[in-house]
């Protein structure tokens, strides 16, 4: 049986459908937006307990991580709409008392209760701003910056690509403010004493002595992602410890290695993972659809 749009988490539709049922059934539109916050509770439930695993190292490469993601958020919908746990039946019998007696008219903007259930849904939603659904998508925005990057350091735009996959699990696990909003922040670049701009800080792994440490760290903070990777430029232009790096930019392989042993990451196979990202399906695949041909990654 095929899925209709309203059973696909990624149907951008949906919030605008439920305030057009509102004008009709506003008992209708309570229920659906109350599902909605379902979906969104059980969506960071399971990224809870994700977060709190050590994973799988046989299964727990970025890509892996992204097309999880996506069944995770897929998998809290179907479980919403099957009956959930409570939640929705919860919101519904609380709020319903606010509605209007005849359950008619109702234009949002004329119900407080509702209308301020659909904002928080929509904000939860776009809280989730540029979590790409796939590589593809990845690389599509990102190309045209990191041509330009690329240029600037003599390196290949595809391995810059390749690192902002790994570093931000490509894209779904970047840095984000204390409101939700993205930092923009593609490399991980942390805000030490030599950024004076906005900085978002969150718990980050870092290896030492071999050995995986959860600390709390400061991440510079971009208006866009265009700005991350001019930052990224100037962060190893400035600095003496990326120099070796920069020198051996055309080398793909030399470059990542280089950086690694400069100190960008803690990570000991950080250099092997971006080298493997590029030459896994998902990176390589999304090239070929986008029409970039090996001329255009040098």
């Amino acid at each position: 049986m095929l899925a209709s749009a309203s059973d696909n988490y990624f149907d951008l539709s949906a919030l605008g459908d439920i305030k057009n049922l509102s004008r009709k059934d506003s008992k209708a539109a309570l229920e659906q937006v109350a599902s909605q916050f379902e979906t969104i509770f059980m969506k960071m439930m399971m990224k809870s307990m994700r977060d709190a695993s050590f994973g799988n190292p046989l299964f727990d490469s970025e890509s892996a991580k992204v097309y999880r993601d996506m069944h995770d958020d897929q998998l809290s919908l179907n479980l919403s709409k099957a009956g959930g746990i409570g939640i929705a039946d919860t919101l519904v019998k609380q709020l319903s008392k606010y509605l209007p007696e005849d359950n008619k008219s109702a234009n949002p903007e004329e119900m407080p209760i509702l209308n301020a259930a659909m904002s928080s849904v929509t904000k939860s939603q776009n809280t989730d701003f540029k979590s790409f659904k796939s590589p593809k998508e990845f690389v599509k925005e990102l190309w045209p910056s990191a041509v330009q990057a690329a240029d600037e350091i003599g390196t290949s735009p595809k391995v810059l690509i390749a690192q902002a996959a790994l570093e931000t699990g490509w894209g779904k696990y970047m840095v984000r403010n204390p409101d939700g909003s993205s930092s923009f922040n593609l490399f991980n670049i942390k805000a030490d004493h030599r950024w004076d701009g906005k900085s978002s800080a969150i718990s980050t792994v870092e290896y030492l002595g071999g050995q995986a440490k959860t600390q709390r760290a400061d991440f510079r903070v971009y208006n866009s992602f265009s700005e991350s990777f001019k930052d990224y430029v100037s962060f190893l232009k400035e600095s003496p410890r990326y120099q070796k790096a920069l020198s051996v930019a055309s080398d793909d392989v030399a470059y990542v290695e280089s950086l690694q042993k400069a100190g960008y990451a803690t990570d000991p196979n950080y250099a092997k993972k971006i080298q493997r990202i590029m030459a896994d399906r998902p990176l390589n695949e999304a090239l070929s659809a986008l029409n970039i041909t090996q001329e255009d990654v040098i």
